[in-house]
């Protein structure tokens, strides 16, 4: 099993090396990571081809084997916070005599801490491995 990791531009869509988004054999699976500038994404090769084409292109990564790729997911793809019920999520605020609007941060950090706090209603998402 290889992947990419590739580097790109989150407002463009613009690929490092031209690599097409919509290539059917090479599959995201929803590792992006659009928190960093330049955006980056891994994409799996789901074919047999040659890999040579992707070395030394500014930007891309040749991930060889699946340690590398998990590596590369742990590295780059963030863990990601949602509110998933909020009616239980507003109640254990009030009940903690939390004020969203005294807290600072951006909506994820603040759910991040929140959910670190022990808050209910609040899941965290691990990305999915190979």
């Amino acid at each position: 099993m290889k992947a990419l990791l590739i580097e790109f531009n989150g407002k463009t869509g613009k690929r490092a090396g031209n690599i097409d988004p919509n290539d059917p054999k090479l599959q995201c699976y929803g590792w992006q990571n659009l928190d960093v500038h330049p955006a980056i994404e891994i994409r799996v090769i789901e074919d047999d081809r040659d890999v040579s084409q992707y070395e030394g292109i500014e930007g891309v990564t040749i991930l060889s084997n699946k340690t590398e790729i998990n590596t590369a997911i742990d590295e780059h793809i963030p863990i990601r916070y949602k509110i998933d019920n909020e009616v239980l999520f507003q109640e254990h605020l009030r009940e903690k005599k939390i004020k969203l609007s005294k807290i600072e941060g951006n909506t994820k950090d603040v759910l991040k801490e929140l959910f670190k706090q022990g808050v209910k209603g609040i899941v965290e998402s691990k990305p999915n491995k190979v």
